[in-house]
Formats: structure tokens, C-alpha cells, sequence
């Protein structure tokens, strides 16, 4: 009796815990395969959340580059500020520079008005004078000018008023007067023939006496008739070339001589008067090296408003010249 009582309770006891153990093992089953949904959803989500990540890192970065762009155009724009601030202070005081500028010059204007009204009576009285005192010769060149030269260097000014104005040729007055010098010089050693700014006429010849031929005088005429080059109304550079490129000290039996044709004179006669004393000084006997001539012609002093003062220059410079350098000055009248 005692021994069924112990079967029954064994066999009670081992269903009870199967029971037991399957429904833990369900409980296993479902949490495991809980996690492994949960796992998934965990990895979707941390998925996202790089992405989030990685956008939002990506907007600092451009947020970020684009306060470094607005700080630097503010900085641009500040220093532009500056310029402009820098530039318009400049401005206003080149206003007001040039506003005393105007003023000085509309006074200066008045004075220089003033002062050519006394400057037109002075150069026509001078004009005057100068018709009355000094008659001007009416006939064929050289009158006074010394012919015992044996090197002749001609020095010829080509500007527009030495022209005429139909042809743009040298006018027909100053090539008679050239044609009448040579004629004075019917034997001679070397001739040679420059512009007022120093170059020579004919070509090839640079530095160099040509000998004295009919053929080169006559190709010579014709030359200077058609000579195309203009000069500055101003024959001291000629001169000063004549001398230095020309004369030549070696040579015991040189007598030179140069003959300026021209009208005007706009520089200042005193430097031009030392620079002749060193280039051109006495000799132990006291004659110069080189005699200087000048033929003047009146193209400017018969319009005493258009640059009779600087035909009047001319005039005064070549008379002193020549008569410091052993030369003559003739001043020519029109026909």
C-alpha cells in the first residue's frame, strides 16, 4: 500500500516539471526571438541615425565655410570702405588744389592779357624801329659776309613758316638766297647741308664733306627744294652739329665757315652764346675756329600777332652770334 502511494507522487512530480520546462523553454524561444527583431530594428535605427548624423555634420561644415565667407567679404568690404574714404579725401583736396590752380591761372590770365597788349605795342614799335634803323637789303646775297672760307656747312630751317604753303616745298625766296651764297663761293674744298635739328639733308652723308662739284651743287638744290622732313623752329642744334660732326682741327689748311638760313628762335639767347665759347673758342690770334653767318628772313615779323617776338629773337641771337664769331647777319626783305 505504502509502495503505490510513492509511484503515483513520482509520476505526479516528473509531469510537473516537464510542463514546467516546456513553458520556460517557450518563454526562451519567444525572448530569442524577440532580441533578434529587436536587433534589427536597433541596426535599422542606428542606420538612420548616421545618415542624420552625417547631413547634420555636413550642414555645420557649410554653415561653417560660409561664416568664413562672410567674415572675409565684411573684412573686403571694410577695407573697400577704407579706399573709398582714403579716395575721396584725396579727390576733395585735388578739388580744392585745383580750384586755387583756376584761380591763380584766371588771375594770371588777366596779367598775361594785360602784359600782351604792352608785349603787341612793344613789337610793332620795335617792328617799326627796326624798318627805320636797320633798311633791310633788297638785293642778291652775300652782302657783308665774309667769302675766304674754303669748307662751307649750310644750316637750314625747315619748319613750316620757312615753306610755302601750296607745295610744302622750302619757299622760293630762301632757295634764291642759298643759291646766291653758293654762287659767291665758286671754288671751294668741302660743303655740307643740315636741318635746324641737326640731321643731314642728303643721304648717306652724315659727318662728311662732300666735294665740291657742279653735280653736287645742283643735286643738292634739288634736294633741298623737295627736302620732306620738318624741323623745329629752332637752328641751334644745326649749328652745334655743324661744328662738332665738321670741323676738323687737325687739318692746318680748314677754313670753315656755316651759313644759317631761318625765321624764328624760341629758346633763350644766353646758353646758347656759352655753349659757342666752348665749342667754338678763339684762336691764339683771336679768330675763332669757325665764323658763323645767318641769313634772316621776315616769314614771321610781317604778322606781328603770330610769333613776330620769336622772329625778332632770331633776329637779335644771330646778330650777336655772328658778331662774336667773326660772321655777318643779313636780314633779307620780301619782294
Amino acid at each position: 500500500m505504502r509502495a503505490r502511494t510513492k509511484r503515483e507522487n513520482a509520476d505526479f512530480g516528473l509531469s510537473f516539471l516537464d510542463c514546467i520546462c516546456c513553458g520556460f523553454g517557450a518563454i526562451v524561444l519567444l525572448f530569442v526571438i524577440t532580441m533578434g527583431s529587436a536587433n534589427q530594428m536597433i541596426e535599422t535605427l542606428r542606420d538612420r541615425l548616421q545618415q542624420v548624423a552625417q547631413r547634420r555634420l555636413a550642414k555645420i561644415e557649410e554653415l561653417d565655410a560660409r561664416e568664413v565667407q562672410v567674415a572675409r567679404r565684411a573684412v573686403e568690404a571694410k577695407d573697400s570702405v577704407n579706399r573709398a574714404q582714403t579716395r575721396s579725401q584725396q579727390l576733395r583736396s585735388m578739388m580744392d588744389t585745383l580750384s586755387l590752380q583756376i584761380a591763380q591761372l584766371q588771375a594770371g590770365q588777366d596779367k598775361m592779357m594785360v602784359e600782351m597788349e604792352d608785349e603787341k605795342d612793344q613789337i610793332a614799335s620795335m617792328q617799326t624801329e627796326l624798318e627805320v634803323e636797320m633798311p633791310l637789303p633788297d638785293i642778291n646775297l652775300p652782302v657783308g659776309l665774309p667769302i675766304a672760307s674754303n669748307y662751307i656747312a649750310f644750316v637750314f630751317d625747315t619748319s613750316g613758316s620757312m615753306r610755302d604753303t601750296a607745295t610744302d616745298q622750302l619757299n622760293a625766296m630762301a632757295m634764291e638766297k642759298i643759291q646766291n651764297v653758293l654762287d659767291s663761293y665758286p671754288e671751294i674744298k668741302g660743303v655740307q647741308f643740315l636741318d635746324a635739328d641737326g640731321r643731314f639733308m642728303l643721304r648717306g652723308t652724315p659727318g662728311i664733306w662732300l666735294d665740291d662739284k657742279p653735280e653736287t651743287r645742283l643735286g643738292a638744290m634739288r634736294a633741298l627744294a623737295n627736302y620732306p622732313t620738318f624741323s623745329n623752329s629752332n637752328p641751334v642744334p644745326g649749328i652745334f652739329r655743324a661744328i662738332r660732326s665738321l670741323y676738323q682741327p687737325d687739318n692746318e689748311e680748314m677754313d670753315m665757315s656755316v651759313f644759317v638760313f631761318g625765321d624764328e628762335f624760341t629758346g633763350k639767347a644766353e646758353p646758347v652764346l656759352a655753349r659757342l665759347e666752348t665749342i667754338n673758342p678763339r684762336k691764339e690770334d683771336g679768330t675763332r675756329h669757325v665764323s658763323i653767318n645767318a641769313v634772316g628772313f621776315p616769314t614771321v615779323l610781317r604778322y606781328p600777332l603770330m610769333g613776330a617776338h620769336t622772329g625778332m629773337k632770331f633776329a637779335n641771337l644771330m646778330r650777336e652770334v655772328a658778331y662774336k664769331h667773326d660772321g655777318a647777319f643779313i636780314a633779307v626783305r620780301t619782294k
